[in-house]
């Protein structure tokens, strides 16, 4: 995959959100993504403090198709106006690369402030664990793979309190003080930014 796929998509404020997507590379060959991760994001411009995540599936790997969605309780809290979007793939080798990509235009909804919309199931319910000091591994790369394994499109933040002050970011090291189990280390990325800036937003 080398070309940079770019679509652009409109989101009904409060509603569910879901596109379907084929990937093909430049000669017309589907894009196989066995062991490929993806994440995508949504953003007013890019070098915005905040964003909302799409929740990314892969309906047939074999076959190139990726799936974006966003719930109605997350679409309700998005402003009318024009965003920015894009998909990062991870290839099994560790390359980051950006596939796709395209604005958004949020439209305000008529009939759905009518209703509560749907709700945030157990897997989609956001996940945030703080440790505060380095402990034995001991059983935990076991209950981190069941944890995956019962909630796999599940959000999760691990926060550790650092002496240099709130919204400090970490590095690689501080990862390996955790002695987080490895499969934690391997879908993780480090330091995706301040879950709370310090404007606030």
């Amino acid at each position: 995959m080398s070309a940079v796929y770019v679509h652009n998509i409109t989101v009904d404020s409060g509603t569910d959100y879901e596109q379907e997507y084929d990937l093909y590379e430049v000669g017309g060959k589907v894009v196989d993504l066995a062991n490929h991760t993806a994440r995508a994001q949504i953003r007013k411009h890019r070098g915005s403090s905040t964003s909302v995540n799409f929740t990314v599936g892969f309906p047939d790997r074999s076959k190139g198709k990726v799936k974006l969605s966003i719930p109605s309780y997350t679409t309700s809290r998005l402003k009318p106006g024009r965003y920015l979007y894009d998909v990062l793939f991870t290839k099994p080798g560790g390359t980051n690369e950006v596939i796709l990509e395209g604005t958004v235009n949020v439209r305000a909804g008529i009939s759905t402030n009518c209703f509560g919309g749907s709700r945030p199931g157990s897997a989609q319910r956001l996940c945030i664990a703080v440790i505060d000091e380095a402990s034995a591994l001991n059983d935990a790369g076991t209950k981190w793979a069941q944890f995956r394994s019962t909630y796999p499109g599940r959000t999760f933040y691990l926060l550790q309190p650092k002496t240099e002050g709130f919204g400090t970011l970490v590095n690689s090291s501080n990862y390996t003080e955790m002695k987080c189990p490895g499969q934690f280390l391997n879908e993780t990325t480090v330091n995706t930014g301040r879950l709370i800036s310090e404007d606030g937003d």
